[in-house]
């Protein structure tokens, strides 16, 4: 009995250090790129506010598509995962190639708009022509970016599927870190070079990729690595009958992250229409969010992996067991930070002592709703992006998502802003809308266990 109580200890350990190998560095590394987002923002501050507006006019762009870029990866590292399972390494290198393929042929047409028509198109944008030269001259310059980015984010969901999640974590930080300090050198002109302003911070942005990309690439063909890819894996990949498979897997993941990420966007640009005082508690909330948002999305992405090797094996009760772990731990550990920060708020109003007294009495109430509501939002997100999805049950999310979004959460948020005379406090609150609402359909497609498929038996 004894021996059967260690046996059980031992492999409770092992599972626990698996989610921690697979999501603290992916948590960490989401923190890292949120921070080399803002780094060209953040430090060209001081040439004023047209580079300002120009530079972040450009991340935005960039974040667009780095969100189409997402949807690709997401969808290479799902049947990764599943083909790990299956013990299927030959299936889970012709998705990579394919993966790659797929990827390059559509962010080319967007990295030759902004290499060669940005100055023509940007003016579509920004009416101010000060902003829109800037924008376009960062544009150009950064154009390689999209297809060096998009390699970048298939090769890190790839080897996350494997559960290698150090080595994306590590070029990661050697990115940062290099932008950071490529920015400095070329914006103001330290150490020799002449100062270059918003065109130094591009080519920061540029070489610092290149640096990222190649610091994998040499990693994984050192050490042989089953995605160190060759033309003989690309040829296999090549056919049209697994290029309409792969393509009709990723699009309602493609679509559902644009529409997602354009829903995010009208959310922050409606609250703008709330008043400076919102703004400026937003300003506060966002970030803290992001920090929220980085450990959970690092957790739904060990629930992908570990329950979609688990069906890739064939094996549909383990992975229901992995959901329920992952409902139970993510409840738990987001109603401990949730309390952590119900009790932080007058620390954190603290910290912004410029506020006026009435802006930081809505700071503090607009935390205490972020505390108490947070945890509908943060499960509605590993249940979808980590579970359903591990399953391959892309339409429900996407149909969900939209309906919800923009059936419900948007529309009610407007109302309350352009209609309404209420406080932001409630506006704030609002926002949860949509994840209260999407709540109990993402439960009940749980509960009937239609998204636990084994993608390996549907291979191209």
């Amino acid at each position: 009995m004894s021996r059967l109580s260690s046996l059980q200890n031992t492999e409770r350990r092992h599972l626990w250090v698996s989610i921690a190998a697979l999501a603290i560095p992916v948590a960490a590394q989401m923190m890292l790129q949120s921070f080399l987002g803002m780094a060209d923002v953040l430090m060209v501050s001081d040439l004023g506010p047209t580079a300002i507006a120009a530079v972040g006019l450009a991340a935005k762009l960039h974040f667009l598509l780095l969100v189409l870029m997402t949807g690709i990866g997401a969808g290479c590292g799902i049947l990764v995962a599943q083909y790990t399972g299956a013990k299927d390494l030959a299936s889970g290198q012709k998705t990579v190639a394919l993966s790659m393929l797929v990827g390059s042929a559509v962010m080319i047409p967007f990295t030759l708009a902004f290499a060669f028509a940005s100055d023509y198109w940007i003016t579509w944008i920004t009416p101010d022509p000060e902003v829109a030269a800037l924008a376009a001259s960062y544009l150009a310059i950064t154009a390689l970016v999209l297809l060096i980015t998009q390699v970048i984010v298939i090769y890190e969901s790839a080897l996350r599927a494997l559960g290698d999640t150090g080595l994306p974590l590590i070029m990661g930080a050697i990115s940062a870190a290099v932008n950071v300090l490529l920015n400095y050198v070329l914006i103001f002109g330290h150490w020799g070079f002449s100062p270059m302003g918003v065109e130094g911070a591009a080519w920061a942005t540029l070489i610092s990729r290149i640096i990222q990309l190649s610091g994998i690439m040499i990693c994984l063909y050192w050490r042989k690595h089953a995605f160190a890819l060759y033309k003989i894996h690309y040829a296999e990949a090549l056919n049209k009958k697994a290029i309409l498979h792969f393509s009709k897997f990723i699009t309602p993941l493609v679509v559902n992250h644009l529409i997602w990420g354009i829903g995010n966007a009208a959310y922050h640009v409606l609250t703008g229409y709330a008043g400076t005082d919102a703004l400026a508690v937003m300003g506060v909330i966002v970030p803290i969010e992001s920090l929220f948002f980085s450990l959970f999305v690092g957790l739904s992405n060990a629930s992908t992996v570990m329950i979609g090797r688990a069906l890739g094996a064939g094996q549909p009760q383990q992975a229901w067991q992995l959901h329920r772990l992952f409902d139970r731990f993510t409840l738990t550990l987001v109603a401990i930070l949730s309390i952590a920060l119900w009790f932080s708020r007058p620390l954190i109003v603290g910290v912004f002592d410029e506020l006026s007294p009435q802006t930081a009495i809505l700071l503090s109430n607009t935390l205490g709703v972020f505390a108490v509501l947070i945890w509908v939002k943060i499960l509605n997100m590993v249940r979808i992006l980590g579970v359903l999805r591990a399953g391959g049950d892309n339409n429900f999310c996407l149909v969900t998502d939209t309906i919800v979004m923009w059936g419900i959460g948007i529309p009610i948020y407007c109302a309350a802003i352009f209609w309404g005379e209420y406080s932001f406090v409630i506006i704030y609150a609002l926002m949860f809308v949509e994840d209260f609402a999407k709540f109990l359909p993402v439960r009940k497609r749980l509960g009937v266990k239609k998204w636990m498929n084994n993608l390996t038996t549907a291979r191209a």
